[in-house]
């Protein structure tokens, strides 16, 4: 009997081992950990909470945000919060958030498009160096756009549509983000 009582004894040892085992397991691999932000130790996204709730975002085409503009300019620059970075850890290390990086590559490829434009016609290409970040910029927006674009069907321009482009459609709150970006660039002094 007292043997009987010792494997049971060992056995539930054993499983509470196992019990245990595994809650220190999960904790390290879904527990926030901190980083030093050196090297390659920072963490993928930026861990900010964006609210579940969602606002309807207003799709159609706009007379804002044009391309030769100054008011079209300003809003473009603005829409980039303070040209999209933030400061990470102790050191504020410098990153760009892509949904920054998106907007700021949309506008280079709109000066772009204003530039080669205004040449009168003629055909030249940008700078080197302009054409290297045109580059960057489709083949980043290629990527994003693969990676997160969505299966929504879009009418066709000029097909007879009763309403054209939905009126409106549910995005994340960036809202929340704009405001965490300020936060952020208070505490590093940015």
């Amino acid at each position: 009997m007292a043997r009987k009582m010792s494997l049971v004894s060992l056995l539930l040892l054993f499983l509470a081992g196992i019990k245990i085992g595994g809650i220190l397991w999960l904790r390290t691999r879904f527990v926030s950990r901190t980083y030093t932000f050196v090297g390659d130790d920072y963490p993928r996204i930026w861990p900010i909470k964006l609210p579940e709730k969602q606002v309807l975002i207003p799709i159609h085409d706009t007379i804002r945000y044009q391309l030769e503009t100054e008011d079209g300019a300003a809003e473009w620059s603005a829409s980039m919060a303070e040209n999209g970075m933030i400061y990470l850890g102790k050191q504020c290390r410098p990153f760009s958030i892509s949904m920054f990086h998106q907007i700021r590559c949309l506008d280079t490829l709109g000066k772009a498009f204003v530039g080669v434009k205004s040449r009168n016609g003629s055909s030249t290409r940008p700078d080197t160096e302009d054409w290297d970040l045109i580059r960057h910029c489709m083949n980043y927006l290629r990527q994003m756009m693969f990676c997160h674009s969505r299966t929504y069907l879009d009418p066709l321009l000029g097909y007879p549509q009763p309403n054209g482009y939905p009126d409106t459609d549910q995005c994340p709150d960036w809202s929340v983000v704009y405001d965490e970006v300020q936060r952020n660039r208070q505490r590093c002094g940015k």
